[in-house]
């Protein structure tokens, strides 16, 4: 890499969206270096490889990193030679075999590989200026339910800082019976918040949340029963769902993540996904369903909460910054 080196980093790379991502902005010819950013080496290097021969380019290259652990996001960052134009935080997805199991934090499995470690990421490399650009956060539906899939608005009753961190530390299901994909929409739904408090904060930045719509060929579903997962990841979602207009073909939901990358027009600071009462499509603004997503205080509270579950870290300096 040289200095002139445009460069965008994305998490969960290997495989799925992350992975289709990869290919698409290779092929657009939009960055010079292309992070693959993931947690098991042989599965990335296999991804590097069969990206190099889909699109015969070596733009590619691997940072190990596991969202889910801070330790290992922070010393994933120390190893970047140079900022970033871009990032995607891609990686995460239902929270693997222990969704609900709590970090040393004090997180769920399932917010930090989401959220949490997406947090210490993206505030580390902004406030080292290691990021100059944009930076896109995978979103989804689930955030503002989704009543074709039976997945529940999440809805809460004050959206204080202290409800808030009941979801980051599982404690919201103590007294109710635990359902997978309303934990999975309310850890998108603060995800969002997020991104959109930071956004205030950090004005000559774009930052913007992204759902990929309903997708086949993701890995959501790889914990999940064997008989359940290959129903759906073969016959369901690629066939039955797009026949029936709701679901999409991976290279869909992936353009949708491109188009947030590569085109300036998405607005900071806004969640973006399908209209009301679809799962694919055109995007818009998600505040036009749940108000919430505008609202300056609920953004705040969110951000609050999830920064009770980020321990300082230790002092380091960066390899570069912009003056270098």
């Amino acid at each position: 890499m040289t200095q002139a080196d445009k460069t965008v980093l994305i998490t969960g790379a290997n495989t799925g969206l992350g992975k289709d991502v990869a290919r698409q902005l290779a092929v657009l010819g939009a960055f010079d270096t292309i992070y693959l950013a993931c947690r098991d080496e042989a599965r990335a290097q296999a991804a590097k490889s069969d990206l190099q021969r889909i699109t015969n380019k070596s733009t590619f290259e691997i940072l190990l990193m596991d969202t889910s652990d801070l330790t290992s996001v922070r010393s994933a960052i120390r190893t970047l030679r140079q900022p970033l134009h871009t990032m995607l935080m891609n990686a995460g997805g239902t929270g693997g075999p222990t969704p609900m199991a709590l970090t040393r934090e004090g997180a769920t499995n399932i917010f930090a590989s989401n959220v949490l470690g997406h947090v210490v990421l993206l505030e580390q490399l902004i406030d080292t200026r290691m990021l100059t650009t944009a930076a896109v956060l995978t979103g989804s539906e689930a955030a503002r339910g989704v009543p074709k899939l039976r997945i529940r608005r999440p809805t809460f009753s004050d959206c204080s800082v202290e409800e808030f961190a009941t979801v980051i530390d599982g404690s919201y299901f103590r007294d109710r019976k635990l359902e997978p994909m309303l934990a999975y929409g309310q850890v998108k739904y603060l995800g969002a918040l997020w991104m959109s408090a930071l956004a205030r904060k950090h004005p000559d930045l774009r930052l913007v949340t992204m759902s990929p719509g309903n997708t086949a060929g993701t890995e959501a579903l790889r914990d999940s029963g064997l008989l359940t997962r290959a129903l759906l990841q073969h016959v369901v979602l690629p066939y039955v769902a797009p026949a029936f207009g709701v679901g999409h073909k991976l290279e869909v939901g992936a353009k949708r993540l491109v188009d947030a990358i590569v085109d300036d027009s998405f607005d900071s600071g806004v969640f973006y996904a399908s209209a009301p009462k679809e799962i694919i499509g055109p995007v818009v603004d998600q505040a036009l369903i749940v108000a919430d997503f505008h609202n300056e205080t609920v953004q705040d509270h969110a951000d609050e909460a999830i920064h009770r579950f980020i321990p300082a870290p230790a002092p380091y300096s960066p390899t570069a910054t912009l003056d270098d």
